[in-house]
């Protein structure tokens, strides 16, 4: 729902311009299926990571790909998972 509590948190907001992206080209915006994570420029065309939680579908890849396990995934309100109604 729009209207949960973000459950996709970073332990150090730092480290995904300081270290992902300077070392890795930004991981977090190509492993996640459904673009929950965006670089973006500010307005001192500065880099920052934007987190879309709204876009989440649930499936954790975020907090198992992140190579410094910085990003913190709690279970949805109501404990929704993916649904993949094709399997």
């Amino acid at each position: 729902a729009e209207n949960e509590p973000i459950h996709l948190t970073l332990k150090d907001p730092t480290i995904p311009v300081t270290v992902n992206l300077a070392t890795y080209a930004g991981p977090e915006a190509r492993y996640c299926p459904a673009a929950v994570y965006e670089f973006v420029k500010t307005e001192t065309n500065e880099d920052r990571l934007q987190i879309n939680a709204q876009n989440c579908v649930h499936c954790k890849t975020c907090d198992i790909k992140d190579p410094l396990q910085n990003i913190v995934w709690v279970t949805p309100e109501g404990g929704d998972g993916p649904n993949y109604p094709n399997m």
